[in-house]
């Protein structure tokens, strides 16, 4: 599948969570779990580490911009992941080299992963792991860790800009007046009636 037909998948309240997921995992699940593993050197923490990845993904898919940069978009959210879950190995002082994914070990990585999608019981977990990662930036990636949104700009800027211009000319103007430098009258601008004559 293409990256525009799973970011599809994973938007469409018709397609189901798990198979919304399971095609994600198929093309994207082993190189994102050896990206992780790669980083936190410990399988069953790379394992939660790409759970949180496709929970985060399937929660905010809306967040991406361009279907077509679903691989980078990943990679990024799994990045992610891995530095909130790294205290995890820091605490244990787990730093054993990077293991391959085992024989057969593929398919009990993707029911370990999907479970985590769709399972009942794990909808609150599911529910804490979307809201602490729903920090995201104007191009739709995941912001670093301190890392903050750029502000946008106010859509009452340039009005108030607009606004605070007239509104110097029109002193500026009043102060030339009131001091007489003016080259022309202000009444004469505006133009002073005639003399009255009776009808």
């Amino acid at each position: 599948m293409t990256d525009r037909e799973l970011a599809k998948a994973l938007r469409s309240p018709s397609v189901s969570p798990t198979r919304a997921c399971g095609r994600l995992f198929d093309v994207y699940g082993e190189e994102l779990y050896q990206r992780c593993l790669a980083r936190l050197r410990d399988p069953d923490v790379a394992q939660t580490a790409l759970r949180d990845t496709f929970v985060v993904a399937y929660s905010h898919i809306h967040h991406l911009p361009d279907p077509c940069q679903l691989r980078d978009w990943l990679v990024a959210l799994a990045d992610a992941e891995c530095e909130r879950h790294r205290p995890t190995i820091e605490a244990a002082e787990v730093l054993s080299p990077p293991a391959q994914l085992a024989a057969g070990g593929s398919s009990l990585l993707r029911l370990r992963v999907l479970s985590g999608i769709t399972a009942p019981e794990l909808a609150g977990y599911r529910a804490h792991v979307a809201r602490r990662a729903a920090r995201f930036g104007r191009d739709g990636f995941p912001l670093a860790a301190g890392q903050r949104p750029r502000a946008r700009p106010s859509s009452y800027v340039l009005p108030g800009l607009v606004v605070a211009f007239c509104a110097v000319v029109l002193v500026t103007f009043v102060l030339i007046e009131l001091a007489g430098l003016g080259p022309t009258p202000l009444s004469a601008l505006i133009g002073s009636p005639g003399p009255l004559r009776p009808t």
